[in-house]
C-alpha cells in the first residue's frame, strides 16, 4: 500500500493521486473494515468460526485482483473498500479463534507470532517489494497468502467454546481434547467451560432462542464488569491507534522519505522494518518471562520517551545531512522495537482474552467500529498535519495520548496472563482489578453456584 501511494503520487495522466486521494486510499480500509466486523460477527455466530475465516478472506482476494487491473481512481479505491471488509473480518476472527482455540499457557505466544510477528513479517515484504518492484506485481504476490489464509481453514475442527455456546456439548469435549495436551488442567478448564456455558443455558432456557442474545445483553448493560470490560477494549485499542504502527505501515514510504528528504530509502525501510520484526520476535521471550502489567507498563512509557525524542530530533534538526537522517532513523528503530516487543503484543493479547463469551460478537463489533472510525480519522488526516504542524507535532500528539490511556490502563487493567477465559470472565466480574489470585476461589464459588442451580431445578 505504501509503495503503490508514493508510485501513484507523483504520476502524470488521469492515474496520478493528489494529497487528497492519497489519504483517502490510504485510511479507507479503516472504514470499510466496519462492514467486516458486521458481515463476520453474523457469519462467526451463524456457521461458526472456521468458515468465518474463509468468507472474510474472500474479499481481500477480489481486492488484489482489482488493483492488479486497476486503471483509474475509481476502480482503485474499490479495491480498498473491498480489502477493508476483510480486514476487519479477519482482525475479529484472530481475536476470538486464537483466543478460543489456544491453551491458556500458550496462548499469548500463539497470537504474538501470528499477528504481532506475522503480520510485521507481511508489513516489511510490502514495503521491500514496494521499492523494488511494479506496485501492480506486488499485488499478484499478495494473492498468494490470501489464497493459502482461505484454504487452510477446511483442516481445522470447530472451535470447542463456539460448539458450548450453542449447546453442543459433546462435539466440543471431542474437539477441546484434540487442541489441548491431555493433563488435569485441560480437564479442569473443559469442565469449568461446560459449566459455566450451562448455567447460562439454564438461566435462559425458557425464552425464545431468537431472545436469548437480546436478554443477555440487556443484562450485561445492568452491570458494572461489562463498562468495565468496553472501556478497557476502548483505551487498548485508542492505544494502538496513536502508537502509530498502523499509520507507519500505511505511510512507512511517504514517512521516511519526508523525515529524511530523499527517495533513496531502500536501506531506512530495511532498517526500520527489520527493527520492528526484531521487537515483535524478542517479544515472545519477553511474555515467557514476564507477567501482561510487567511488561506492559515500564516498555510503553520507554517507548513514550523515545518517540518525543524521536520528535525533538526532528524539530531542532530538520538538516537532511546523512548523519542527522541515520540518528532519525534509528530513533524510529528503537521505537519500533520497543513497542513492538511489549505494548503491542501484550495490548492484542489482552483483546483476546477479557470478552465473555456471550458478548464477545457484540463487544468486538462495537469496540471494533469505534476503533475503526478513530483509525480512519489518523490515517484521513495524518498526511495534512504533517503539512500544517509537522511530523514532530503528530508524534508530540501521539505520545501524550498514549500517556492518558496508559494512566487509565494503570489502575483497571487485570493480570490475565495464564488463566484460562473463564478464569478471566469471572474474574473481571469482581470488584477488584488487581488481586488476580482470587480468581480459583471465584471459580469454585461460580461452580458451587451452579450446582445449586442445577439441584434446585431436579427439586422442582
Amino acid at each position: 500500500m505504501s509503495g503503490m501511494l508514493e508510485a501513484l503520487h507523483n504520476a502524470e495522466g488521469s492515474f496520478s493521486l493528489d494529497n487528497n486521494d492519497l489519504s483517502w486510499i490510504a485510511s479507507t480500509i479503516n472504514v470499510t473494515c466496519i462492514v467486516g466486523f458486521a458481515i463476520i460477527a453474523v457469519v462467526t455466530e451463524i456457521f461458526g468460526r472456521k468458515l468465518s475465516v474463509t468468507i472474510a478472506t474472500i474479499p481481500v482476494i477480489i481486492s488484489w485482483i482489482m488493483t492488479y487491473t486497476a486503471h483509474n481512481k475509481t476502480v482503485l479505491l474499490l479495491s480498498r473498500l473491498f480489502a477493508g471488509i476483510s480486514y476487519g473480518g479477519i482482525l475479529f476472527t484472530s481475536y476470538v479463534n486464537i483466543g478460543e482455540y489456544m491453551s491458556p499457557n500458550i496462548r499469548f505466544m500463539s497470537f504474538n507470532m501470528l499477528v504481532s510477528v506475522g503480520s510485521l513479517v507481511g508489513t516489511m515484504l510490502g514495503h521491500m517489494l514496494s521499492v523494488v518492484m511494479d506496485w501492480r506485481n506486488v499485488a499478484l504476490v499478495g494473492l498468494i497468502p490470501s489464497l493459502i489464509s482461505a484454504t487452510i481453514p477446511f483442516f481445522w475442527v470447530e472451535s470447542p467454546m463456539w460448539l458450548a455456546g450453542k449447546g453442543r456439548f459433546e462435539e466440543c469435549e471431542k474437539t477441546f481434547r484434540l487442541l489441548r495436551t491431555p493433563g488435569e488442567d485441560a480437564e479442569e478448564e473443559l469442565k469449568l467451560l461446560i459449566s459455566v456455558e450451562k448455567d447460562k443455558k439454564t438461566k435462559y432456557r425458557q425464552m425464545k432462542s431468537n431472545l436469548v442474545a437480546l436478554n443477555m445483553l440487556k443484562d450485561a448493560f445492568k452491570k458494572r464488569y461489562f463498562w468495565k470490560i468496553f472501556f478497557l477494549s476502548l483505551l487498548v485499542n485508542i492505544y494502538k491507534v496513536a502508537a502509530g504502527r498502523v499509520l507507519f505501515s500505511t505511510l512507512a514510504i511517504t514517512i521516511l522519505q519526508g523525515i529524511t528528504g530523499t527517495s533513496d530509502i531502500l536501506l531506512f525501510t530495511l532498517t526500520t522494518n527489520g527493527f520492528a520484526v526484531f521487537g515483535a520476535c524478542i517479544s515472545c521471550l519477553l511474555l515467557r518471562r514476564f507477567k501482561m502489567r510487567q511488561l506492559l507498563f515500564p516498555t510503553a512509557f520507554l517507548a513514550n520517551i523515545c518517540l518525543i525524542i524521536f520528535g525533538l530530533v526532528i524539530y531542532l534538526k530538520p538538516d537532511k545531512d546523512e548523519v542527522f537522517n541515520w540518528i532519525k532513523i534509528l530513533l524510529l528503530a528503537t521505537y519500533l522495537v520497543i513497542v513492538g516487543a511489549g505494548p503491542y503484543p501484550v495490548s492484542e493479547s489482552i483483546l483476546t482474552e477479557i470478552h465473555p463469551l456471550e458478548l464477545k460478537t457484540f463487544n468486538m463489533f462495537t469496540i471494533g467500529a469505534i476503533s475503526g472510525v478513530i483509525q480512519f480519522l489518523a490515517i484521513k488526516l495524518a498526511p495534512d498535519m504533517f503539512l500544517v504542524i509537522g511530523y514532530h507535532g503528530v508524534f508530540f500528539i501521539n505520545a501524550f495520548i498514549t500517556f492518558l490511556c496508559l494512566v487509565y490502563l494503570w489502575f483497571f487493567l487485570p493480570e490475565t496472563k495464564g488463566k484460562t477465559l473463564q478464569e478471566i470472565e469471572l474474574y473481571l466480574k469482581n470488584n477488584n482489578c488487581h488481586d488476580s489470585d482470587n480468581i480459583k476461589q471465584e471459580q469454585m464459588k461460580e461452580l458451587l453456584n451452579i450446582k445449586t442451580i442445577a439441584a434446585s431445578d431436579l427439586n422442582a
